[in-house]
This record gives C-alpha cells, sequence and structure tokens, in this order.
C-alpha cells in the first residue's frame, strides 16, 4: 500500500485506520508492517504525520510490528537525539508533541503491564542526557518563565523514568547522570524558590525525592567512598546548601500547595541531609579526617598504604563553602552560617565516639574559620563581618553541639591534649567580649554556653563579661531579654556551686563603682533574677552571704566621701544600695540552731551598715549643701531611704526568728532617730517617696507591737502614719490605668510609682484601715472600684507575666476572703457598685429612698447589724428622716404594676459586669442596712428589664436577670435575710420579685430557645428556694404569706389558661416557683395550728391543685420544656400526693417528728390523680437516662425521682415492662455501661445510685431480691468478655460494688452473702480473662479488685472460710503489674492494696493461714515499686523528676508495712521473708532517693518483727553482696528507727 500524495494525511478522521481494522488476512497486515515502518523512517513523511502514525501504531491493537513497543521507543529517541544534536529540524509544535508522546509511552499502563510480565523495553542513554541539559536550561534565569509547559512535560518523563525501575537503569547504571540529574533539579528548584511567585505544584518536588531515592539506593551500592565524596562535594554541596537555606528560610504563604509547606518541603530537607552524611562522613572516611586533622604518624602511614582515602577532605569541604560562586554575594554568608552547624553535627553523628572527641574538635576548629569572625587581635572595622547575627546563630549551635556530644573534656583536654580546646575556647570567648553585640541574643547564648563548658574559659574577661552582658548592657527587645536572663541565671548557678559568689559579686561592684556611661543605666536586677539569686544564696553557706554583704558596705563607705555633688557617685551608691537590700532580704535568715560565730559577725556587719554606711549617708543628706533638688541629693536621699528601712526590717526579722540574736547598742534608736530629719513627704523622686511610704509603715509596726495599751500620742501617731501613706500616692493612683510594675525596687520610677504605691497599700491594708479616717477609705472605696470596672484591663492582665497592676491587685482584693472582715472599705466598694446599677435604671415608676444609696448612714444603725436591734430602732425610737424613708419601703415592694425599661447592649454588658462584681463581694455577710439596700436595688432591677426581640439583646437581657437572681438568693442565705421581711410582707416580697416574669409572658416566650433561659429559671429556683425557708423557720404568718404566694401563682395560670395563644416560658415559670415552694414545704417541720387546722395539709393541697394542671398542660401541649424541670416538677407532685395520701391514713394525727417520711405508699383506696403523669415521665427518664453522662446535675434529679417513683409499689412493680423494676434496673445497666461514664463520674452520683438500689431492696420480696441479683450476676460471666461485651461487665462490676454499699438486714443480707463465694470466683475468672487483653481490661481489673475489696471489708465476721480469702489471693496474683503505663499502675496498684489492706483489716481470723500468700501478694507491691522507683529512669529523656504515682504507691507500701507490724503475732514469722526479697532486690537497682526513703521506713517496721534467731537466718541465708545491702540497712536501722523506737516505749504506759 501506498501512502498517496503528500496531501493525504495517514490518519486524517482516521478513515484509512478504520479500513486497515476492517481488514484481514496475511497481506495487510504485511502491508501496514511496512507501510508504519517505512513511513517512520521516510524523510519524507512529514512530521506531523509521523507523530500521528506513532501515536496511531502504539494505542491501536491491529496494528502488528516485531517488538512494536521497542521499535516506538527507539523512533522517539532518535527523534529527540537528532534534534538536539542538530541532525534534525522541526518546530517547537513537533518537539512538544516528541516530548508528550514520550511521555504518554512512560507512563502508560500497556508498557507497565508489559514489563511485568518480562519484556525487555529499553530506553538510550541519550535520553538521560537530554533531559538533565533540559532541566538545565530551565534553571537559568532567562528561561525561568518560558515554555513552562514545556518543562512539565519534561519532569514528567523523568518521573516516568524513575518510577520504572526498567527505565531508571539508564540513571543508576551511570552514576555520573544520576548525580548531574540531582544537581540540576536543586539548582532548578533554588532558581523557582528565589522568585516571589507561590509555588502552585509539587511536580517538581515529586521528581527530586525521586532523584533522592534512587540516588541514596545508589550510593550505598558504591565501594569507592573517595569517589562518592568527591561527587558530594564537587557538584552536589553546593546546590544541597543552598537548596536547604531556601527551604528552611522561605515564608510560606497560603496560596503555596499545602502539601510542599507542609511535608515536601521537610522531606527534602531530611534526603539532603542522609546524602551529606553518609557522602561526606562515611565511615570509612574516618582516616582521611584523621590524617588531614590529627598529624598522626600512624595514620599517614595507613593512607600511604591506600589509594582510595581522600586527601585533606575538610579543606575540600570548606573550599566549596567558602566559594561564593551559586550563592551569591547576598546569600553567601547566610547560607554558609545555615551550613556549618549542619555539617557539624553531621560529623558528629558519624565520628562522635570513644577516642574521636579530639578529632571533632578539631573539624569544629576548621569550621569556626568559615563563619568570618575576627580574630582576638584584630580591632579594625574591616576585619568585622557585616552582619553578625548568622554567625553567631551558628557559632551558637556549635557550641551546643559540642556540649551535648560531650566532646569537651577538661581533665582529658589539659592532660592529653595540652589544653588546645580550652585555648581555642577562651579565644572564642574574648573574640565575642571584645566586639559585644547585646542586641542579639546568640550572643548571650554562646557566652552561656561556654560557661557551661567550664566557667574558667570566661574567667580571665569575667569583668567584661559583667559590663557587656549585664551592668552596662542597655536591653529593650523581650527575647534579647531572656536570652540575658538565662546566661546570668547560668552564671549565678555556677559560681554558688564553685562557692565562689562572693567573687562574681566583687566583680559586679567593680563594674558599678566605675564612672558610669550615663543616668539611664538600667536596674542591676529584675524579677527573674532576683529569683535566681534568691536560690543561690540559699544555697550558700552562710558566711559566704555575709561577705557579700560586707563587700557591699565597703563599697559603699568608699563612696560616701565623693558623694557630694557628684551625681556619679549617687547613681553607683544608689545601685549598690537596691542590690544590698535585694541580698539582705533574700539571704538565709538567722534562727536558734546558727552557729554562735554567724551570729555574732551578723550583729557585727549590723552595726556596721548603721555606723559606717547609713548615718554617714544621712549626714550627707541633711548637709545644707544637698537640701536642693539637685539629681545627686535625690539619689542619695532614696539610698538613705533605702538602707535605713532595710536595716529596719532586717533587724526586726533577726529579732524575731533568732532568740541569740541582740541588736547593735544604740543601733535601733539611731535609725529611729534618723527620720526626724526627713520630711513626711519628700520632694520629686518617686522611690523616695515609696521608701517614706515603708518606714512609716514600719513606724506603725513598732507602735502596735510594743506591750500594753496605747497612749493617745501613739493612736495620734498611727493615724498620722496610716493617712501619710495612703495620701502620698493620692494624685499618681487615679490616673495610674493598667500600668504595670514587676514587683522589683530598682524598676519603681514616674510611671511605676502609682503601681507600687498601691502595692504597698494593699498588701498593709489591714495594717492601714482601722486607723484610717472616712475620707481616705472613700478614696480607697473610689480606687477599687473604677479599677474593678476596667474590663480592658482584665484581658490585658492576661498577656503580662510576673507583673502587677492596679486594676489586677483590685481584682484580688475582691477574691480575697479578708475584704468581707474589713467592713468600712467592703460597704464603699458595695455602695459605689450599687450607684452604678442605679444609674441604670429609669427614673420612671420606681424611685429608691435617698437613704438607701447614701453613705452617711449614723454609726450607731451600722453597727447595729443585729435583726432584732433594727426592730426595736423601727418601732420604739424616733423617727428620722432617714428611718422614715426606710420605712417607707414596703410602699416600693408593693408596686403592682412595674415599669419596664429596655438597655442597650453596651449597658448590658456594663451591667453584666458591675454584677459579676457584686457576686464577689460576699453579700451573705453584709449588715442590715446594707443588706436591705442591695436586696431592694435588685428587685427593682429584676422589675425594670425587659429583653428585646434581638437575640443577642434578649441573651444578654437574660443573663442579667439570671445574675440578678442569684445575688438575690446569696443574700436570702446571709445573716440578715429577715431584715426584709420585717420591712413588708414576705408574700409581697416574693410577689414583687417574680411579679415581673409572668406578665411578660408573651415577651418571653422567644427566650424559651435561648441558651441562657434554663439559668434563668435555675436562678429563680435557688432565690424562691431559700426565701421560702427563711419564711418557715420564721414561724411568722407563714401559712397567709404563702397561701399569698399560691394566690398570686394560681391568678398568673388562669390568665395563661384563658389566653389563646400558648405561653411555655409562663409554664416554665410556674413549674420552677410550684416545685421548689413544694419541696420546700414538704420537708419543712411544721405544726399545726389551733386556729386554721393543718397547715401542711392546707398548703400541699393547694399545691396540688395548681402543679398538677399546670403539668399536665405542658404533658397535653407537648410542650418543649427542659428535661430536667420536667423530672423536677414531676418529682416534687409526687411527693405531695404521697404526702397528702400518708396524712389521710393517718386520719390526721399530729406527727411528732414534724417531717415528712419519703416512703412507699401501701397503694391502699386512695389511689395517685396523675399516675399515667408519673409513668409517662418515668419512661421518659429510663429512655433517655444513658443521655445524660454530661451531666451529673440533670443526672442526680432523674435518680432522685426513680428513688421516689420506685418506693410506690402501685406505680413501680414487676408487672409493668416499661417503668417496672426490671426496667429500672435495665436502664440504670445502661448507664453504668455508657462509654463516656468514668469512674469520677460514678463516684460523684455514688450515693444517690446507693438509695435508689436500697429502695429497691427495702421494698422487695426475697424472691424480687433473687430476680435483682441474678441479673447483676449475668453481667459477672466471662462469657460477656469472650463475645466482646466489655462494657455490660463494666456496669455489672460497679452495679455490684454498689449493691455491697447498701445496708442490708434480715433474709436478704443472708441471701447476699450466701452467694457471696460465687461473686469472689467470678470476679477472680474476671480478674485472670482481662489480664490477657491489658488495653481492654484494664477497666474490668481494677474494677474487679475494688468491688472484692469492698466484699472483704464487708464481709467482716461473715466470710470465715479461710478459702474464700485464698480466691481472694488468686485473683490478686493473676493481675500483671509489668508493661503499664504510669496511670494503669498507680490504680491497679491501688486497688490491689485496698484488697490487702481489706483483708488485714477485715478477716483477721483467717489471716494466720494466709499469711504466706498475703506476703506473696505484698512483695509483688514492693518489687514493682521499686523497679519503677528505679534512680536510672529519672534520667531517661522526658522525665525530669520521679512520677507522683510512683512515689505515692511507695507511700502506700509504707502504710500497709505498719499495718503489718501492728499485727505482730500473725506476721512475725514471714517478716525475714520479705526483708530479704526486698535487699535482693535493692542490690540490683538504684532507687530514687524518695521511692528509697519511703520504702525503708516501711523494711524498718517489718524489721520491728525480726528476731535474734530471723538475723542469723538471714546473715545466712543471703549471699556475699546482699549481705553486705543488708548489714548497711540493719545498721540504719538501728541508728534512726529502733534507737527512737526504744526511746518510745520507755515513756509508753
Amino acid at each position: 500500500m501506498s501512502c498517496g500524495k503528500r496531501g493525504t494525511t495517514w490518519l486524517g478522521k482516521y478513515d484509512l485506520a478504520a479500513k486497515m481494522e476492517r481488514a484481514s488476512g496475511k497481506q495487510i497486515m504485511a502491508t501496514i508492517y511496512s507501510g508504519i515502518y517505512l513511513k517512520l523512517k521516510s524523510a519524507k513523511t512529514p512530521w506531523e504525520d509521523k507523530l500521528k502514525l506513532a501515536r496511531f501504531a502504539w494505542i491501536s491493537h491491529q496494528c502488528f510490528l516485531p517488538n512494536k513497543e521497542q521499535v516506538l521507543v527507539d523512533w522517539v529517541s532518535r527523534a529527540l537525539t537528532g534534534y538536539y544534536s542538530k541532525k534534525l529540524q522541526f518546530g517547537d509544535e513537533i518537539l512538544e508533541g516528541l516530548w508528550i508522546y514520550l511521555d504518554d509511552i512512560l507512563h502508560s499502563k500497556k508498557l507497565q503491564k508489559l514489563i511485568e510480565k518480562g519484556k525487555i523495553i529499553t530506553l538510550h542513554a541519550t535520553i538521560a542526557q537530554i533531559i538533565n541539559d533540559r532541566i538545565e536550561e530551565h534553571s537559568s534565569e532567562e528561561r525561568l518563565n518560558a515554555s513552562p509547559s514545556n518543562l512539565a512535560t519534561v519532569l514528567s518523563c523523568c518521573h516516568g523514568i524513575l518510577t520504572s525501575p526498567a527505565f531508571a537503569l539508564i540513571y543508576s547504571s551511570k552514576w555520573e547522570l544520576l548525580v548531574d540529574l540531582l544537581c540540576r533539579l536543586s539548582v532548578l528548584l533554588c532558581s523557582r524558590l528565589k522568585l516571589t511567585e507561590a509555588l502552585r505544584s509539587t511536580q517538581l518536588f515529586d521528581v527530586l525525592l525521586l532523584a533522592f531515592d534512587l540516588y541514596l539506593v545508589t550510593q550505598r551500592q558504591q565501594c569507592n567512598r573517595c569517589r562518592v565524596f568527591l561527587q558530594v562535594c564537587s557538584p552536589l554541596l553546593q546546590p544541597f546548601l543552598l537548596l536547604r537555606h531556601l527551604l528552611c528560610s522561605r515564608c510560606w504563604t497560603g496560596e503555596d500547595v499545602a502539601a510542599v509547606r507542609q511535608h515536601l518541603s521537610k522531606e527534602v530537607c531530611q534526603r539532603i541531609q542522609t546524602a551529606l552524611q553518609s557522602g561526606l562522613f562515611h565511615t570509612d572516611l574516618l582516616n582521611s579526617y584523621r590524617q588531614e586533622l590529627l598529624q598522626d604518624d600512624r595514620w599517614q602511614e595507613k593512607m600511604a598504604s591506600s589509594s582510595k582515602d581522600v586527601v585533606a577532605p575538610v579543606e575540600t569541604m570548606l573550599s566549596k563553602l567558602t566559594d561564593a560562586g551559586l550563592f551569591g554575594l547576598q546569600l553567601h554568608s547566610a547560607v554558609v552560617a545555615g551550613s556549618v552547624p549542619l555539617l557539624y553535627r553531621l560529623s558528629l553523628e558519624s565520628y562522635c565516639r570513644e577516642g574521636n572527641h579530639l578529632l571533632c574538635f578539631h573539624i569544629f576548629a576548621r569550621f569556626l574559620g568559615t563563619l568570618g569572625f575576627p580574630t582576638p587581635l584584630d580591632h579594625g572595622a574591616g576585619q568585622e563581618p557585616a552582619d553578625w547575627n548568622p554567625g553567631l546563630l551558628a557559632l551558637d549551635q556549635l557550641l551546643n553541639s559540642i556540649l551535648g556530644s560531650d566532646v569537651y573534656n577538661v581533665a582529658v583536654d589539659k592532660i592529653r591534649c595540652g589544653g588546645v580546646q580550652f585555648a581555642l575556647y577562651g579565644r572564642v570567648a574574648v573574640m565575642l567580649l571584645s566586639h559585644p553585640r547585646q542586641e542579639a541574643p546568640a550572643w548571650f547564648r554562646c557566652l552561656r554556653t561556654l560557661i557551661l563548658l567550664n566557667h574558667s574559659i570566661v574567667e580571665p574577661s569575667l569583668d567584661d563579661l559583667v559590663s557587656s552582658a549585664w551592668v552596662d548592657a542597655d536591653i529593650s527587645d523581650p527575647r534579647v531579654h531572656r536570652a540575658q536572663e538565662s546566661l546570668l541565671c547560668t552564671l549565678f548557678e555556677t559560681y554558688t556551686k564553685l562557692r565562689q559568689l562572693p567573687r562574681l559579686f566583687q566583680e559586679v561592684l567593680a563594674i558599678i563603682s566605675r564612672p558610669a556611661a550615663d543616668e539611664l543605666r538600667r536596674p542591676v536586677l529584675w524579677v527573674g533574677l532576683t529569683e535566681k539569686l534568691r536560690e543561690c544564696l540559699l544555697e550558700l553557706p552562710p558566711g559566704q552571704a555575709l561577705d557579700i554583704w560586707d563587700l557591699m558596705l565597703n563599697c559603699l563607705e568608699a563612696l560616701i566621701p565623693d558623694l557630694t555633688g557628684n551625681m556619679d557617685a549617687a547613681l553607683k551608691a544608689l545601685a549598690v544600695s537596691i542590690l544590698l537590700n535585694a541580698v539582705l532580704f533574700n539571704m538565709k535568715s538567722l534562727d536558734d540552731k546558727t552557729p554562735v560565730p554567724i551570729i555574732t559577725r551578723t550583729q557585727l556587719l549590723m552595726d556596721k551598715t548603721m555606723r559606717a554606711v547609713v548615718t554617714p549617708l544621712f549626714r550627707v543628706v541633711k548637709d545644707p549643701s544637698g537640701k536642693d533638688s539637685s539629681p545627686w541629693s535625690l539619689r542619695a536621699e532614696s539610698s538613705v531611704l533605702i538602707l535605713r528601712s532595710t536595716w529596719l526590717e532586717l533587724d526586726h526579722m533577726l529579732r524575731l526568728n533568732c532568740s541569740n540574736y541582740v541588736s547593735p547598742g544604740g543601733a535601733e534608736a539611731e535609725a529611729w532617730s534618723l527620720g526626724s530629719g526627713l520630711p513626711r513627704e519628700c520632694r520629686n523622686d518617686a522611690l523616695s517617696r515609696h521608701f517614706l511610704q515603708l518606714l512609716a509603715i514600719q513606724e506603725m509596726k513598732s507602735v502596735m507591737m510594743q506591750p500594753g495599751s496605747r497612749t493617745e500620742a501613739q493612736e495620734m501617731s498611727l493615724r498620722s502614719a496610716a493617712v501619710s501613706v495612703v495620701q502620698s500616692g493620692r494624685d499618681a493612683v487615679k490616673n495610674a490605668g493598667a500600668q504595670a510594675w514587676d514587683g522589683e525596687i530598682s524598676s519603681i520610677d514616674d510611671e511605676t510609682y502609682a503601681v507600687a504605691h498601691w502595692y504597698l497599700v494593699t498588701s498593709n491594708i489591714a495594717l492601714l484601715l482601722p486607723h484610717l479616717p472616712e475620707p481616705e477609705i472613700a478614696h480607697l472605696a473610689d480606687v477599687v472600684t473604677a479599677n474593678l470596672l476596667l474590663r480592658e484591663a482584665a484581658e490585658q492582665d492576661q498577656d503580662s507575666e510576673n507583673r502587677v497592676s492596679i486594676p489586677a491587685m483590685c481584682r484580688s482584693l475582691l477574691r480575697s476572703s479578708l475584704l468581707p472582715e474589713m467592713r468600712p472599705l467592703h460597704r464603699g466598694v458595695l455602695l459605689r457598685l450599687m450607684e452604678g446599677v442605679s444609674d441604670l435604671l429609669p427614673d420612671t415608676g420606681f424611685n429608691l429612698p435617698a437613704c438607701l444609696l447614701s453613705d452617711d448612714v449614723d454609726a450607731s444603725q451600722e453597727a447595729d447589724n443585729q435583726q432584732s436591734s433594727v426592730s426595736e430602732s423601727l418601732g420604739s425610737q424616733p423617727m428620722s428622716p432617714q428611718r422614715s424613708s426606710l420605712l417607707n419601703i414596703p410602699n416600693v415592694l408593693l408596686v403592682k404594676s412595674p415599669s419596664t425599661h429596655t438597655f442597650s447592649e453596651t449597658q448590658l454588658d456594663h451591667l453584666l459586669w458591675v454584677l459579676d462584681l457584686l457576686g464577689g463581694l460576699r453579700l451573705d455577710s453584709l449588715p442590715c442596712y446594707d443588706h436591705l439596700r442591695c436586696f431592694v436595688l435588685l428587685a427593682s432591677l429584676v422589675t425594670a428589664l425587659k429583653p428585646k426581640p434581638e437575640k443577642a439583646n434578649a441573651s444578654k437581657c437574660l443573663q442579667a436577670l439570671s445574675r440578678s437572681y442569684s445575688l438575690l438568693a446569696v443574700l436570702q442565705t446571709g445573716t440578715s435575710r429577715n431584715v426584709v421581711f420585717k420591712l413588708a410582707h414576705a408574700g409581697d416580697i416574693l410577689e414583687k420579685v417574680t411579679a415581673p416574669l409572668f406578665p411578660a409572658g408573651s415577651r418571653l416566650a422567644s427566650c424559651a430557645e435561648c441558651p441562657a433561659w434554663p439559668e434563668v429559671l435555675d436562678a429563680v429556683q435557688r432565690f424562691l428556694t431559700v426565701s421560702i425557708q427563711a419564711i418557715v423557720e420564721r414561724k411568722q404568718s407563714m401559712r397567709l404569706n404563702l397561701e399569698q404566694f399560691i394566690a398570686f401563682l394560681s391568678s398568673a395560670w388562669l390568665s395563661s389558661a384563658r389566653s389563646k395563644k400558648w405561653r411555655p416560658a409562663t409554664e416554665q415559670l410556674l413549674i420552677t416557683a410550684l416545685s421548689a415552694l413544694s419541696r420546700v414545704v414538704i420537708q419543712a417541720p411544721l405544726q399545726p395550728d389551733k386556729h386554721t387546722g393543718n397547715s401542711l395539709h392546707s398548703l400541699l393541697t393547694q399545691l396540688a391543685g395548681l402543679l398538677g394542671p399546670v403539668l399536665q398542660s405542658h404533658s397535653d401541649r407537648d410542650g418543649r420544656l427542659e428535661q430536667n424541670l420536667t423530672v423536677f416538677g414531676v418529682t416534687a407532685l409526687l411527693e405531695i400526693e404521697l404526702c397528702l395520701r400518708e396524712e389521710e391514713e393517718e386520719g390526721g394525727a399530729d406527727r411528732e417528728d414534724g417531717s415528712v417520711v419519703h416512703e412507699r405508699g401501701s397503694g391502699g383506696t386512695h389511689s395517685l390523680k396523675h399516675a399515667d403523669l408519673y409513668q409517662r415521665t418515668c419512661s421518659q427518664v429510663l429512655r433517655r437516662l444513658p443521655s445524660f453522662t454530661d451531666d451529673p446535675e440533670s443526672l442526680q434529679k432523674q435518680l432522685e425521682f426513680l428513688r421516689i417513683y420506685s418506693s410506690t409499689s402501685e406505680l413501680c412493680s414487676d408487672c409493668d415492662n416499661e417503668t417496672g423494676i426490671p426496667s429500672v434496673l435495665s436502664a440504670l445497666k445502661a448507664l453504668l455501661a455508657a462509654p463516656r461514664v468514668t469512674q469520677q463520674f460514678i463516684h460523684s452520683l455514688e450515693v444517690h445510685l446507693v438509695e435508689l438500689l436500697h429502695c429497691f431492696i427495702e421494698s422487695c420480696t426475697q424472691q424480687q431480691f433473687y430476680l435483682i441479683v441474678k441479673f447483676i450476676a449475668q453481667g459477672l460471666e466471662v462469657t460477656n468478655l469472650w463475645n466482646g461485651q466489655h462494657q455490660d461487665v463494666v456496669s455489672s462490676l460497679n452495679l455490684t460494688a454498689l449493691l455491697l454499699k447498701c445496708p442490708l438486714s434480715g433474709d436478704v443480707e443472708k441471701a447476699l452473702w450466701f452467694i457471696a463465694p460465687q461473686i469472689i470466683m467470678a470476679l477472680m475468672v474476671l480478674c485472670k480473662e482481662a489480664a490477657l487483653d491489658q488495653a481492654k481490661g484494664f477497666r474490668i481489673t481494677v474494677l474487679s479488685l475494688e468491688t472484692l475489696a469492698i466484699l472483704v471489708q464487708q464481709g467482716e465476721g461473715i466470710l470465715s472460710n479461710p478459702h474464700h480469702v485464698t480466691l481472694a489471693f488468686n485473683a490478686l496474683l493473676c493481675v500483671p503489674l509489668d508493661h503499664l503505663q504510669l496511670d494503669e499502675y498507680g490504680s491497679i496498684f491501688r486497688a490491689i492494696q485496698e484488697v490487702l489492706f481489706a483483708i488485714v483489716q477485715s478477716q483477721t481470723k483467717v489471716l494466720f493461714n494466709a499469711a504466706p500468700t498475703f506476703f506473696k501478694c505484698f512483695n509483688r507491691l514492693v518489687l514493682s515499686v521499686m523497679h519503677k522507683g528505679r534512680q536510672k529512669c529519672v534520667g531517661d529523656k522526658g522525665m525530669a523528676k520521679i512520677s507522683e504515682v510512683v512515689l505515692e504507691c511507695a507511700h502506700l507500701v509504707e502504710r500497709m508495712c505498719t499495718h503489718i507490724a501492728s499485727n505482730a503475732e500473725k506476721f512475725a514469722m514471714f517478716s525475714s521473708f520479705a526483708v530479704a526479697e526486698y535487699v535482693n532486690e535493692l542490690q540490683k537497682v538504684t532507687l530514687n532517693t524518695d521511692v528509697k526513703r519511703h520504702l525503708t521506713v516501711g523494711i524498718y517496721h517489718l524489721l520491728d518483727l525480726v528476731t535474734e534467731s530471723d538475723l542469723r537466718f538471714l546473715n545466712t541465708l543471703l549471699q556475699t553482696g546482699v549481705r553486705e545491702v543488708f548489714k548497711e540497712l540493719y545498721n540504719d536501722y538501728t541508728h534512726y528507727h529502733k534507737s527512737k523506737k526504744q526511746g518510745e516505749e520507755k515513756y509508753t504506759a
């Protein structure tokens, strides 16, 4: 077949293809073969036709060619090779088509299937070179944005080659091509990362990771490591390091592909590290590094005999690092700084073994030279790097690697290496201190690491370190400040351990004594540093702390002569004074155990402080030349005030703590006399004003501690001092706002003075308040209230650590339990907060009496807070205007048509905040008048609140209502709750407070769906409960008041019932009010009234007649009531009916106890009116009971209803399938089997669950009890575990434990203990089966052991068969204690210990025969604690200290040993074996100190039972090493425990 004319395409519309597919026979097949082959080879065939023909040949099943796939692969390979070798020419479209064609072939499933079947298809190696060249073309800046589709196709072809092992051979067989590919892919990716464009494709990363995987596999197969090293160093090292730097430093954005951001970039960095470590630091290259760096003759001989070793590998790497060719000048220093720590870490991971530490150091030394730091002798500016930060970061990482890998050993370096490492580190320290960079955190971290390596490294330059990094450092950046603090804390710790802290302070004082650079020198100490100083001073010997004190005194003595007119000297004196204050207040105090020489020296230093420093300094300040307001005199005045205050406080503390300390003669009187020369109010300096206040407070303390009654002059002095303290910061506090202070006196300035002043006032408020006049107290109350109302300050305080502010201190004062005790301040804050609420109330319809918000109530009235005195003052004395106003309050409370007001959201937010503050004021402790004010205000508030239709406003309004009613409830639980009922009828008050909610039923209809509405109902319920309880307890017109309130509720119900529109909110309020009223009335001890008959019966009848229809209406309308509210109301109604039926059955006889006993009704002729409602409610409760696992309070209400329901025989019986006893038990079991129910949750409900079960058992027959026990026992069968029903077993175990806790008697008790052995056997089988699957069986094991402990404990005197106790021991022995998490181990350990403790306490009769088994179980616990408490566990990664669980278990072992020792007659024979077990294990492990302390004390109690024959037996039985451990233990026992015990027995009767 010929091809015809040129214009006829072979595959145009596939006409010819269709004919060929329909043809058959050998001739056509030969024709197809010859035609395709000739056309592909023919130079006359257009390339478009060739490409179409090749595509057809690949996809067509009718085209038969010998080895067709290989022919087509070869054709496209030759075509691409010819084009790029300039032998063939065609357009870009054809070129792109060829690449696409090759890509389709490489990714076709057809080809993959053929290769899997074993067909051999090869690819020309020239394709690999072509791909590499194309990638390189696109790496240039000119081609980055050119023909991206072509690059994508090339990368796709590369991807297809690398994913196919058959084609990947063209790279793996010729390793240079693979190295070249990896290099060019890395360069290409670097070029893309340098651009600002987002990375929107993962193709390049995928191909690069495939190339890495193939390269790493091929690299491991290479035998010549020298070749690998050179390949990595020459073409790959720079691209790898540049790529890693760009990936690590790139700021990823949301436009970048998520896969690249999250894991692909990290995988590339990980592959780079792997390739570098295996290529540059292989184990076979160790000799080369030794020969280059150590210059060892032995290694040189080996190198001469081996030609495969690399010559100068470090130099080769460094030459590539120092070459800025690929990196570029801008990135060179950053790339090198980021790469050197990586390379050094990889070298440490490969070579840091025993004997190679010196080699690792030399590698560090060579890498250090690449960072561009100047040598210590170079001081020229040209020697310094332009940017220190990258180099310092690299140096920080290098030094940390050295520290973490223990490269530097001080002794080895000094003895064997001549101190070569010490010398280099010393030069590094000199370089750092010669070129300080306080703006870089890494600079401080480098110095810290050098100190950790060896403090002697920085010792020669300690003065420069103290100056540059501490005293003269001006730092404001928080990150740098944290690094500086870490350095100085390490410096403190190091010199404290070396006992050279005075040496450090000597340098500090020398630096302070130098001329100051400026007046703005930062404080020497701050919070973190002061805390570390406190820790170090407490660890120091007392003599060294006194040395530091003496050094500072000498420094001050030297400064005082030059102080006059010298600002620099004044600044130095102030700095040393502040430092001395910190040292004296944080050093260890004297006590009665302090050696006499220390006490004597302390007295001498106290005398020296006063005579040589404070007094001369005071004379300088008092000198006429220092009375001006010059800066130096202000600083000197601050210094003398600090020192004087410090001396007085320290002297007072020493006299209190140490009886042997005596104040230096006349020094105290001299200290107080110095104050006469200074004014109360200082001139300008904030620090001086602060210490003047502190001195005033010290003066007050001194006066108040004097024995005897105080004189009038002393009282005047106290008042004057208190007023001066408060007034000195009065103006500053008003404008302080949320300014924060760190608590250091060195940071007190004009900005922080107000906070420091307020801190001083609040910390001494209990001392100041009794001596303050009313204006000053009002000022304190104003400040507290104003700062409490700053909500923004509360949010800011959450971010400030270790800093205090005035609002934060005010909130702390509000939460303090002392505030209610400080009545004047408490009342002032209360009145101001009440004013904040009253300002929001409308002026129409309700006006508070003026006396309720005024602050000028007579003092005699205020002191008279007893309820009786209020009544007398209102009834017998002449009426003052204020009292007349108080009598008008009932008129306010009797308003029948209260006006409402709509608040904006801003007003509601403010109102909620003020109500929260009021809640923190402990309103239950208010005196009568304040109680009355607050009650009336809150009553007016609930009257005025009106929610808007908007959901947000309605929600906030409901929250305000909820908090208002909660505060009213708190008020009515207080001591002054009856004062309200003395001014108005109780029924009127209840109606007044609840009336605003009912007329607005339609308005609140939309509020029923609001989340805040249940909170309102709960608050109303609490308020009504406490108020009605108060009415009942008063016993004054109780029935009239309650009937009035019931009538009000009835009218509200009738109004709602007559309305055509259903009001669910009104029903909810009625149910809440009636339920609360019913519960209180039922539980109240009421007596019959001779005039009105039985008050209880009348009230209950009215309540039942009202509550029943309300609940029935809800049930009929299927309202959307809260389940809790429904159950609460139905429970109350059921109690009412049971109570009424009981009274009717008793014939109206008087009850002597005056209380209602909840018992099951007899089910006589008086049937329950709402039985159907109770049964429907019970059905709903049982159905929804397992869903209340997140709400314990709601669940308690459900269980309470079930308890009362189950006590009624006509409601709960065996015949009822839905609500009978079996149904209740099933629901209870389902609740306990819920997956989200935890043991803590069950323990919180234990009382209610036990009461419910007890109610069942008390009311059931013996046959019914048998069914209950059978129902529970079925869940204890081991077949449930085999069937995977673990939760059923858990619920049955919980039910068994609850059943055992029920108080049983009679036949029921006998029946239960009759099957107790079967329960013990079932528990043992469960323990054994649960041990096979610890993951699922852990909870079952713990519950089985807890149930077993309860069973043994309750069976005291009943379980008399030793076999039963033996079964319990078998259960304990099968429980595993190994391979458990700490929390699991602790739970199982406690459970086993409880069983053993129950046996010791309750089964003393059978314990003697079971003692060996008991000790076997006990020894398992001891050995497991020793295993968990080994000292080596503490050093493991992630464990900073021994776990609290292990310590608790060790303490339990100690307690058990004490119980064993108390039963000497039973355990004396076996205690020696327990001691032997302990000593044997102790010889194998090293215990943690705390664990060993507990165990040792316990073993001492066991040794009390060991006799002389037992000691001889132990010394004979124990092996040699163990015997030595026992002798040491017994010697300690004799010395510490036995002698003490004998001493106690000597004086024991």
